[in-house]
């Protein structure tokens, strides 16, 4: 049996959903949405480069004859949080 140290409320995850087939970039959302957990601005955060290859989690599960992508997920550290990005467009974020 295991026990937890802290609560969940302490460290809660944040969920966003990505379109993979859309104009927006994944590595641009998680960026943004860190910023805005932490109050400051997307600029003010130190290069998402600094902990994995942006160009990576952006093109890892996009589709390039309009079916269904690769399965699988990517999972890193930036800026204090655990970022989980899954093939179905789901983005977890958790405080670490």
């Amino acid at each position: 049996m295991s026990s937890a140290v802290d609560s969940a409320a302490d460290r809660p995850t944040h969920h966003l959903h990505h379109d993979w087939s859309g104009e927006e970039w994944a590595s641009d959302r998680i960026v943004q949405a860190i910023a805005e957990y932490e109050n400051e601005h997307p600029e003010d955060l130190p290069p998402l480069s600094g902990s994995i290859n942006p160009e990576a989690i952006d093109s890892a599960f996009e589709s390039t004859d309009g079916n269904a992508g690769k399965a699988g997920c990517i999972t890193f550290s930036y800026y204090g949080y655990t970022v989980l990005v899954q093939s179905t467009g789901q983005i977890l974020i958790k405080k670490s």
